[in-house]
Order: C-alpha cells, then structure tokens, then sequence
C-alpha cells in the first residue's frame, strides 16, 4: 500500500471522544504510516503564575477551551501555556502501538510534559514526566538529535492523556503538538536534514564567495554582508536545536545567547550591508541615519542579551526590522525604475523578499495572524534567496567595475604613451634650444655688462617658457599615476624616472636664472636672518637633483645647528652649489665622483668647506684663478668659463665674508666660505 492510500485511510477512519474530565480523544489507526492530526482535539490554558503545576492545572479544569488547529502563537509573552489532549487505540486492536509526540519548535526555553493512563480522580502522581526544552539536558526518551521529540506506546483499551506545559523567558511562546509514526517520522527527518544541510551549505557557499569578491574589490559592504550571512545562519544553528546538540546538551541558556546575540547582531550587519549596498548616505541621508539608528539597536539589543534584560527589549526588534526592510525594498524599487537593469533588477526582487519573508515570518512568531508553525520557516528561505539575489547584484556590479577599470586603464595608457611621445619631442627640441642658448649665454659672458644684461633677459625668457610645459608634463604625469592599478610597478617606476627627470630640469633652469642674475650689474644681496644647517640643506638638495652621479657627504657640527647668518639666501645657495659643481666636475678626470661639504664653526665666524679628491691646483697663483675668465693650465680639456670661482668670491664679499682656495691635505682642491655668525 502506498503512503498516499494509507494516509488516506488513517485519516477517514480517525473517531472522536471525550474523557470523564471532558478531554477529547484522538484515535491513532493500527500500522499507521503518517501522521495524526490533532486539530480539534487539543485544549489550551494560558496562565500567567509560572509556579502552578500539573496538579493545579488537574484541579481547575475550567482554565482550558478548546482550539481549531494544532498551533499556539501568543507572541512574546510571559504567560505559560498548557495543552492537553488524549490518544487511544480504535476498539479491536490487539497490540501495541508506537508512536511519536513531536512539539515544535525546537527553541521552547522549557517544556514539560505529563503522560499518564486515564482513570478516575487522576493526580500528579498518575503521570510520567518528561522534560524538554533547551533550558534542560536533553533526555534519551528525546532521542532525535535535535527535535523534542517523545515517545509513547499505546496499548489496547487504554487511553493516553497528555499536558503539555511551554513557556519562553526571551522569546515568542509558540507550541505545536504533531503525533507521527515512527517510520514516517524517520523519513521526514531525513527530508528535513538534506534540506538543512543544503540551507547551511547555500550560505557558507554564500559567505564563501563574499570573500572572493572583497579580495578583488576592497568595498567594505562585502564585509557587512558576509557577517550578515554568518548572523542568519548562526541564528537558525541555535533555532533548530543544532547548537544545544553540539554544545548545550546540559541545558542552561547558552542556546539562548547564541540564538538571540545572532539575531541581533544581524540586524547591526544587515543595516550597515544594506545601507552600503544601496548607497544611501550620499543619495538619501534621511534613510541612512535610520540605519545607522538600527545599526546601533542591534549592538544595545546584544548587550540586552547579555545582561539579561532581552525580553523588555526584543519587542522593538519587529517594528525596527519591519521599517528598515519596507526602506530597503523602496529604495531598491525606485532604483529599479529609475535605471532598470541587472543590478537593481536583482536587488528590488532581493528586497521584495526578505521583506515578504519577514512579514510572514513575524506574524506567526508575533501571534498578530493565526498562522501555521511552518510559515515561520519562511524567513528562512526567502533569507538565503535574498543572499543569492544581492550576490547575483554585487557580481553584476563587480564586472561592470572591472569593465570600467579596463577601458580607463586603456584609456590612461594611451594617454600615457601620447604625453610621453610629446614630452620626448618635447625635450628634444628644449634641450636643442638649451644648447644653443647655452653657448649663447657663455658668449655673453665675456661681453661687457650690456651683454650681461642680454644674457639675464635671455635666461629669464628661456625659464619662463619652461615652466608651462614641465608643469603640463608633471600634471599629466601626476594624473597617469593615480589611473595605474597598485600592482602596476612597470608603469610606475617609469612616471617616477620621468618625474626625476623633470625636477632635474627645472632645477637646471633656476641654477642658470639665478647665476645669470648675480652674474649681471645688479649684483645686490637681499640680507635676511637665516639657519646656517638651513642654507646648507637647500644647497645640498638642489646639487643632488642637479649634479647626476656625484656622492655627496655633507657633515654639519652640532654647534652649528643652532647658528644663524645675515646673508642672500639663494646667493648663498649658489655660491655653496657652484663651489660642490667645481669639486664633482674637475674629480671626474681621475675618476672620483666623492665630494665633501664640510659645515664648522670657528668663534664667530661659520665656515662652509667644500674638499675633493680631484685633479687639484698646479703651480698657478690662487688669486688669478679667482679672478674673472681665469682658469688652470691643467683644466683646460674639461668644460667651463672660469667664472664660477670669481662668482663665489663676490657672493663671500658681499656678506662681509671671505672665500679661500687651497690644495687638500691629501690630493683635490679644498675651497671654503667665511661667514660670521650672528650673536
């Protein structure tokens, strides 16, 4: 016989009656393969002192009525609920019966329940007792590894009465009361398990793949999600009795915590998800710091848990979640309608039924409609449709992203390679015209002060015409850079030389602008009071950028950092970087590329020594070297004019210094500033 025949047959052959005490009874076929429905049978008593016991409830009968269906939806309450009904065997059968009380659902802080054989003036004593909920250690009689499930055989001309007693200290009371043959029930066990074990795998699949996509695409709201994801799975973990298998078997509240901390924590990660998701802070800020509102209801709810205070709090979290998520859908609507494609496609119906679910969801849990037990479970699937949905809608995002990254990293290397052709071209026609005017300008040199002049106008014509097209040049360089991906290291080690290489021009320019000013008629230092180490620093760091190849080795006494002059800054400056230019240049023949810039004090005076281990001085008188135009006989294949010395020895005089030359201890030139020193 098939299970849809005898289904059938159990159920047309069921025969009502009633106990002395006025409770019905439920007839339960012989070999029955199925289930008993007990709509119409059970009666409830609802009693708010939670000290009462069975034999209270035995001696005021007149607190039960009887129920349409099977279920108890009260909401969250802090009254008990009794149920009681009574089971036999139809007249004729000969043997025992086995058959099974299954009492949903799984999370019932505490329940009880009283089994015993009818007969008359029935006491406490008459009943077997059993205790369930996740409050208590589970018993063997509750042999299913997660479920409250009981027992019970039932003999020939015997009639079994049950009480029930349900009560919740943090959550809605709910009761369901199902009697099940014991081979239907160990099928649907095996249905209900696959179906949680793909539930649990969808969303740790789900949790998965939010990792993935946070690897490639830094956006906190994978995060929010991911821990949303883990709160909803850690919440039905400890709903359907998991937790309290695997951890909680003694009872206690532990299975609470878990359920309840989850819960509330979900609702933190789902408005940050959310609101992240959507986009709402710069787009609807009036809707952004309602989540931010809810975001922290969740963090006090957690805390509420904790201290245990949940249950004057928890009534805020329907109204709360109902209002974020009737939001979410909105604006995942208009979002739709206003640009319709995959993306909001995707996150409206994403909405629309994590929204559906809830309302179902609650209303049952709420007692607001009276609702079987498994609409509760409808939040359950419709959560992890919601998760599959939002991931559908952040892959969506994440490839049009990649898209857009590609078309403007092909963008930018176009640009790129066109900025870097026009700069090559670029320089090679400046550095033309710097060559030109470079002869130019030592031409000018040993010309009369009219020449000079020319020769200042020139250089000032030459900077000026520079600038525009080394800023555009740094602009563009600047702007490729922040386009480059991170790990794009080829491309940015080239924008970095091109940037050294632009500094190392632009200083070029203000060297030669600046010593073509002091080496005109209006030779006129600005005095101003100036750190002696800050002088020295500036003139280092534009001789580095200036002078390629040179290893420069400055030392500054302490005494000296702490020294201030009287002196021209950029003077000074170009006085210390033609005396280190000197020193680098006449080095190179004898293959050194050492130079030391030495800064003490003596007294009152500072002294800025400049040494190197070059060609050195000849027999030549040092004074003639000094002078203008003048140079030695032994420097005569390296280039220059032989001003640059006659330049430094104005600059020294100029500052009421002096400017020395002499042969190093050790080979080179040694060649040093005298200023004084400030009191």
């Amino acid at each position: 016989m098939s299970a849809l025949t005898a289904l059938i047959i159990s159920a047309t052959s069921l025969l009502a009656g009633e106990t002395s005490d006025g409770i019905r009874i439920q007839q339960v076929p012989a070999d029955l393969y199925g289930s008993v429905p007990l709509d119409g049978f059970i009666d409830v008593a609802l009693v708010k002192n939670e000290k009462l016991t069975l034999q209270d409830m035995l001696q005021h009968q007149a607190l039960f009525a009887p129920i349409e269906g099977h279920d108890v939806n009260l909401g969250f309450v802090r009254t008990s609920a009794w149920l009681r009904f009574a089971v036999t065997l139809p007249a004729g059968v000969k043997r025992p019966q086995d058959i099974l009380l299954s009492i949903m659902p799984n999370f019932t802080d505490e329940l009880e329940v009283y089994v015993g054989v009818e007969k008359p003036g029935m006491r406490e004593a008459d009943f077997d007792r059993f205790e369930m909920g996740d409050h208590s250690p589970r018993l063997n009689a509750n042999f299913n590894t997660s479920a409250n499930v009981l027992p019970l055989e039932l003999f020939p001309d015997q009639t079994r009465i049950i009480y029930i007693r349900a009560h919740n200290k943090d959550a809605s009371l709910n009761v369901s009361a199902e009697l099940l043959s014991p081979s239907y029930y160990d099928y649907r066990s095996i249905v209900q398990n696959l179906v949680r074990g793909m539930w649990f795998g969808g969303m740790g699949v789900l949790l998965v793949i939010q990792l993935f996509f946070f690897y490639f695409d830094r956006k906190k709201f994978y995060i929010f999600l991911m821990l949303d994801i883990l709160a909803v799975s850690s919440t039905y973990f400890g709903a359907l009795g998991m937790a309290r298998l695997l951890f909680f078997d003694n009872g206690g509240l532990g299975n609470d915590y878990l359920s309840s901390t989850s819960s509330w924590f979900g609702l933190t990660a789902g408005a940050l998800s959310i609101r992240a998701i959507l986009d709402l802070d710069p787009r609807y800020p009036k809707i952004d710091l309602y989540f931010r509102f809810a975001a922290i209801v969740g963090i006090v709810g957690v805390f509420c848990v904790l201290f245990g205070v949940n249950r004057f709090f928890v009534l805020l979290a329907g109204p709360v979640i109902l209002v974020l998520t009737t939001m979410a859908m909105s604006v995942a609507l208009i979002d739709f309608l206003r640009q319709p494609n995959a993306q909001t496609g995707l996150n409206s119906a994403a909405f629309g039924l994590l929204w559906a679910g809830l309302i179902a969801t609650n209303s049952q849990r709420y007692g607001i409609l009276s609702l079987p037990s498994w609409v509760a479970g409808s939040y359950a699937a419709t959560s992890i449709t919601h998760f599959t949905l939002l991931t559908g809608s952040l892959a969506v995002r994440l490839r049009n992203a990649e898209t857009a990254a590609r078309n403007a990293d092909r963008r930018a290397l176009e640009a790129a390679s066109a900025a870097e052709q026009h700069a090559n071209d670029l320089v090679r026609e400046r550095t033309g015209e710097l060559v030109e005017a470079k002869l130019v300008a030592e031409q000018a040199l040993c010309a009369e002060l009219q020449a000079q002049e020319q020769q200042v106008r020139f250089m000032e014509v030459i900077s000026h015409q520079y600038r525009t097209p080394l800023g555009v040049i740094r602009t563009n360089l600047q702007s490729i850079g922040l386009t480059l991906p991170k790990d794009d290291e080829a491309n940015r080690q080239r924008l970095d030389r091109a940037h050294t290489g632009v500094a190392r021009l632009v200083e070029v320019l203000e060297v030669n602008l600046t010593r073509s000013k002091l080496q005109g008629p209006a030779f006129q230092p600005a005095l101003s009071e100036i750190s002696v180490s800050n002088a020295a620093m500036s003139a280092v760091i534009s001789a580095r950028d200036l002078l390629h190849g040179v290893t420069l080795n400055v030392s500054i006494a302490t005494d000296v950092e702490q020294a201030f002059i009287r002196a021209d800054s950029e003077m000074l400056k170009l006085a210390i970087i033609n005396l280190l230019e000197n020193a680098f240049k006449f080095s190179a023949p004898v293959g050194s590329t050492q130079v030391w810039l030495d800064v003490f004090r003596d007294n009152e005076t500072v002294h800025f020594r400049v040494r190197d281990k070059g060609i050195g001085i000849e027999a030549e008188v040092v004074e003639d070297l000094i002078e203008n135009h003048t140079r030695g006989t032994n420097s005569a294949h390296i280039e220059g004019t032989g001003v640059g010395l006659s330049l430094v020895k104005r600059t020294a005089d100029a500052h009421a210094g002096r400017f020395s030359l002499s042969s190093g201890k050790d080979g080179g030139t040694e060649a040093t500033i005298v200023l004084p020193v400030l009191a």
